[in-house]
């Protein structure tokens, strides 16, 4: 009797095992499908049109985004035509080729990823923003875009997603649905940022570790107009997005005291990038 119980019990386990491989490829191929519809209807664009998919507009700037505004910003700077799709609001697409925003349509190719998009783009146009630049210059830049983008970013979750999400709707419009899910999606990030390792630590640790980072970038940025100097790089882009959420994304946050008080070069750095490119910003706004 009791080794039929040890069978019985192996066997369902098994057969656990096999339904949960099953289901999880049944997943992937779902959602492979899924974006390859939704590409398949983006095929049809016109050729001549770029479009980026990106998040909704927010309230107290384009994007809340620094992937999104990085990458705009450089449509502008590079000064190429494009027409923007805030394609999240759409619950019944992906939100692109990789599960990322922003991402790019352009003649029947789709890029996400806000670099790859970049360097896609510089390649089609051929377009370079760094002539102006010294390689010192061109390198600082790189470095600093890096630490921003993979530990910075960090803080802003800790602060925007896990520390005040139910805060969340005064910076955006989030349709009910979403409202519903943003628990979900703050536990997600949460477990996200433990699996990087910045997460297993806490609040006040992380804010201290991310706030660092703003400090160099303010020391790299000196007195200097731009990160290439007196006229920007490619990387100011990129600087710009995330800086800038510091700067307005981040209401009531020490990134936003250190931005108004110690570090007020980088809030009059983004100032310049704004009034240079961006002088429909405030139409760029949710003002509802």
């Amino acid at each position: 009797m009791g080794c039929c119980s040890i069978e019985l019990s192996l066997t369902n386990l098994v057969l656990f095992g096999v339904l949960f491989f099953i289901g999880k490829k049944a997943i992937k191929f779902f959602q492979k499908w899924k974006v390859e519809k939704m590409l398949e209807k983006w095929d049809e664009a016109p050729k001549d049109k770029l479009i980026l998919h990106t998040v909704w507009r927010s309230k107290p700037m384009p994007s809340v985004s620094p992937f999104g505004l990085k990458l705009e910003t450089y449509l502008r700077m590079a000064k190429i035509p494009y027409e923007v799709l805030n394609n999240n609001l759409d619950t019944t697409d992906p939100m692109g080729p990789k599960g990322k925003l922003p991402w790019i349509t352009y003649q029947g190719v789709h890029v996400a990823d806000s670099q790859l998009c970049i360097e896609f783009l510089n390649k089609k146009f051929d377009i370079s923003l760094n002539k102006s630049a010294s390689k010192e210059q061109l390198a600082a830049a790189r470095a600093c875009r890096v630490m921003l983008e993979d530990h910075f970013l960090w803080g802003l979750v800790q602060y925007r997603f896990v520390d005040n999400i139910n805060a969340l709707s005064q910076l955006m419009k989030i349709p009910g649905i979403f409202k519903l899910l943003l628990p979900i999606r703050s536990y997600q990030l949460k477990q996200r940022m433990i699996s990087n390792g910045i997460g297993k630590h806490t609040p006040t640790e992380i804010y201290q570790m991310t706030g660092a980072d703003l400090h160099t970038v303010s020391a790299v940025l000196g007195s200097k107009k731009f990160f290439g100097g007196d006229e920007p790089c490619e990387d100011d882009c990129a600087l710009f997005g995330s800086v800038a959420q510091a700067v307005w994304g981040l209401p009531g946050s020490s990134f936003e005291r250190l931005c108004q008080g110690e570090l007020k070069n980088l809030k009059e750095y983004c100032v310049r990038m704004k009034e240079r490119y961006w002088a429909d910003w405030d139409d760029c706004r949710d003002k509802s």
